[in-house]
């Protein structure tokens, strides 16, 4: 596992590494422990020290190597990293000229972040009541100014396995301490996957209560964000202005999620018990704020009933592991516009075992997904377009015109992304 954090480890190596913790719950445990713990004490600034107090460092730390010859060669590795790092920690006060640890915010945020910890170890359970402008059936990521808002409820119990649900109008992912399960009803989709899978995006986040600070003083460090801390009246507001990530050559993107907008978040905690209390999230635009979500109760130590971390399916649907490991010859090595090209003339010919290789929901026996083929089937293809990308989406959007049978003319962008190990071409959104 050290091997992933090992910036000249050999590819293969790394890629057989991560396969293995993405399906192995206890290494994927210990290894966001380790994350954690190097990325805590990871130096926000970089010092500029005379080359001689770096080399007398190497030399230090090539004697204390000779000292841990008992320890595993895993945990030797991460000793040194740690050493290394704490030791550069150490010098920072003293060298550093940006004055940023004399920062008031900052000063302010690492005392909070400190107490908020210590209070969230207590914890038991939480519930958190919210509302988010997006469409119920979509991804848990997508918001728009244009939507209105939708309940959502997030539930979970602390004692170890750690479990959570969070319910979405038409969508729900629940965590039963070894498996996510994502349940779709509209579609009638039900996905398995291991506990590394983020099926709830940009709410992971609220599942950790404790790292809510943390997490959020790294996001301030992101350029032309701003971040501001005030105690009023038994209560500390952190407010963190960010400005819109990704790439939006072309705009497609924009503001269709938290982190591709220009946006202002608003965190009230309170300053007894360093719990967090509410949370207002806005969209910039045109001189011009949206309000996109916003917290209406969130409750401590409540009694949750422990068939919320179970989900039953309907008669004849059964769950479908998610895999990485898409052998797919024909959606490979090609562009994405040749995959969506591929696609829709699958979908035009009834070619349904061609389309099942880039995406595996058609493999569905359930009703909706039958009567969705029925619909989709002699399709007739107006144009393929070229692909572009747009905010941080790994993959790229392909658009296109087709008309269906009922003679309704279909205009959108096929969602595709090839960064699973085989480089194979899936189809993720956009029909």
């Amino acid at each position: 596992m050290v091997n992933l954090f090992d910036s000249n480890v050999d590819k293969k190596v790394l890629a057989s590494a991560i396969e293995h913790i993405q399906q192995c719950p206890d290494c994927f445990e210990e290894y966001q422990k380790t994350e954690e713990v190097l990325s805590m004490l990871k130096p926000k600034v970089q010092p500029n020290v005379p080359f001689s107090l770096k080399q007398n460092i190497i030399n230090q730390l090539k004697m204390e190597e000779k000292k841990m010859i008992n320890f595993k060669s895993r945990t030797k590795k991460i000793l040194a990293l740690a050493a290394a790092v704490t030791i550069i920690m150490v010098i920072i006060p003293f060298v550093d000229t940006n004055n940023y640890f004399a920062d008031s915010n900052v000063r302010a945020a690492n005392k909070f972040i400190e107490g908020s910890i210590k209070a969230t170890q207590s914890i038991k359970s939480m519930v958190i009541k919210f509302k988010v402008r997006t469409e119920p059936n979509d991804n848990f990521s997508l918001v728009g100014t244009e939507y209105n808002m939708v309940d959502h409820t997030i539930y979970k119990s602390f004692e170890a396995p750690a479990k959570w649900r969070v319910d979405k109008a038409k969508r729900v992912v629940v965590c039963d301490g070894s498996s996510q399960y994502l349940w779709i009803p509209e579609s009638e989709r039900a996905l398995k996957a291991g506990l590394t899978t983020n099926f709830i995006e940009m709410f992971q986040i609220f599942l950790e209560p404790e790292k809510i600070l943390m997490k959020e003083q790294d996001a301030s460090q992101i350029k032309g964000s701003k971040i501001s801390i005030n105690e009023i009246n038994g209560e500390m507001l952190m407010t963190i202005t960010s400005k819109a990530q990704g790439n939006f050559v072309n705009d497609y993107c924009k503001n269709s999620s938290i982190n591709e907008s220009d946006n202002r978040r608003e965190y009230i905690f309170d300053s007894e018990t360093k719990l967090l209390k509410s949370l207002k999230i806005f969209i910039l635009e045109n001189n011009k704020e949206t309000l996109i979500l916003e917290t209406e109760k969130i409750e401590y130590d409540v009694k949750i009933d422990q068939s919320l971390f179970a989900i039953t399916l309907p008669a004849g649907i059964n769950w479908k592991e998610l895999t990485q490991n898409y052998t797919s010859e024909i959606f490979k090595n090609i562009s994405s516009k040749r995959a969506a090209e591929l696609f829709f003339n699958g979908l035009a010919n009834s070619d349904w075992k061609l389309i099942e290789e880039a995406d595996d929901s058609f493999k569905s026996t359930s009703k909706k997904t039958q009567e969705f083929k029925q619909e989709a089937a002699g399709l007739v293809v107006i144009r393929i377009g070229e692909p572009f990308k747009s905010g941080d989406y790994a993959g790229e959007y392909v658009p296109y015109v087709i008309k269906l049978k009922s003679g309704e003319v279909v205009k959108h962008n096929l969602a595709l992304r090839n960064d699973n190990p085989n480089k194979v071409w899936r189809v993720d959104g956009g029909i």
